[in-house]
């Protein structure tokens, strides 16, 4: 199944020449565009053509240690004419985790098309896989460029600065508190809402606390001027006891008017907090047009 967040559509392919002299026809991208289907064919998105060896090349040849081959999957493809009048193959990709640390390492940020032109006897031309390279192949290809975002580093959390965004177009929140607590995420800045749910899940859990202690202080207040009432009229009590008696219940007293104190600023601070506008983001850093070198032989 494929992972969970979508690109917009990158341009993976260019009509004409390619750099080493191939041609890439107008028909063949119509072709792409007419046949490919996922469900019947779904084209994998590998390294350099390496196939099932692509996570031995990235760590082999990149320095890039990956949990996997295989770097996700081209969801659909679609055509357009870019500014120079070039007609472009472009394509939705689902990128997994092992693509965007690659990405991270920026290595492998180009496209290269693997193709079949006679697909299952049709005469007609398939997009059989897409391969990342150092290189782009064809020309006007787009340039992948993953930045991780401020919410989450987990992958379904990452955004690209050409247009990475999740299936959902707007991913389904976790709990506050779960997100707080994961030992996977690293700290998060909190939202309006965030600081809100705060306040008020800690007024809540504090008040019942705060109000049996109240109610306990109280009480022991009440029974210790009762007992000592009681011993002066038996005349049981004596002067030392309810001196005793009586600096209890004051130092009880100022414990409570402590207490009531830090309970109310601790209250006014959530409250602060709830009304403080989140910490807007970044904007996401502008991509590089790469080095010249040794371009792929592939499409």
């Amino acid at each position: 199944m494929p992972g969970q967040l979508r690109t917009i559509p990158l341009a993976i392919a260019a009509a004409g020449l390619t750099v080493d002299g191939r041609e890439i026809e107008e028909q063949d991208i119509n072709d792409i565009v007419e046949t490919y289907n996922p469900k019947k064919y779904g084209a994998r998105i590998n390294i350099d053509h390496y196939a099932d060896w692509s996570g031995w090349k990235a760590e082999a040849l990149s320095s890039v240690k990956l949990t996997g081959g295989m770097l996700g999957d081209v969801i659909e493809v679609s055509t357009g004419t870019n500014e120079d009048g070039v007609q472009v193959l472009k394509a939705v990709l689902a990128p997994n985790a092992s693509f965007v640390q690659l990405n991270q390492a920026d290595q492998h940020v180009y496209f290269s098309i693997e193709i079949d032109r006679n697909f299952m006897g049709t005469g007609k031309t398939y997009l059989t896989g897409l391969a990342v390279t150092d290189y782009p192949a064809s020309t006007y290809t787009s340039r992948a460029k993953f930045n991780k975002g401020a919410d989450n580093t987990d992958v379904s959390f990452l955004r690209a600065d050409l247009g990475l965004h999740s299936q959902s177009e707007k991913p389904a929140k976790k709990p506050f508190f779960r997100n707080l607590f994961s030992k996977d995420d690293e700290p998060m800045p909190l939202t309006k809402e965030d600081k809100a749910e705060i306040g008020n899940a800690v007024a809540e859990a504090l008040t019942p606390a705060f109000t049996q202690l109240t109610s306990s202080i109280k009480e022991f207040g009440k029974n210790n001027e009762q007992e000592a009432q009681g011993q002066q009229d038996e005349g049981q009590g004596s002067d030392a006891t309810n001196l005793e008696l009586t600096e209890q219940l004051t130092q009880l007293n100022k414990k409570f008017d402590e207490q009531e104190e830090k309970f109310n600023a601790l209250q006014n601070k959530f409250t602060e907090l709830s009304s403080t506008e989140a910490a807007g983001t970044t904007e996401a850093d502008d991509e590089h047009t790469g080095d010249d070198g040794k371009y792929s032989n592939l499409l």
